[in-house]
């Protein structure tokens, strides 16, 4: 049984690694996109309480908005978090969908 779990792991640990490869080559281009012209300027771009990163205010804001007719504060905390980290420069945004 030993030699079998063994085998059962090292089975599950290749097919987790082909995944994460597999990912990385699909989606690893878009870190040189740029921004879409769809949403990427209400949701960060062009969002005043947003592209600052995590302030006061837009601590304030994520809360009690319906910005872009919903109400999802951790979508914005987590833009908030991508702008703290990278500023406005879309590849450390994409890396963060990536990963």
């Amino acid at each position: 049984m030993d030699k079998k779990r063994r085998t059962k792991d090292l089975c599950a640990k290749i097919i987790c690694a082909l995944l994460i490869i597999a990912v990385a080559a699909v989606y690893g281009r878009t870190l040189f996109f740029d921004f879409v012209h769809w949403d990427d300027g209400v949701y960060v771009a062009k969002n005043q309480f947003v592209a600052p990163g995590i302030t006061k205010v837009g601590l304030q804001w994520v809360w009690t908005t319906g910005e872009a007719s919903n109400w999802h504060p951790l979508t914005w905390l987590s833009h908030m978090l991508d702008c703290q980290l990278f500023g406005l420069s879309p590849s450390g945004h994409h890396l963060t969908n990536l990963l």
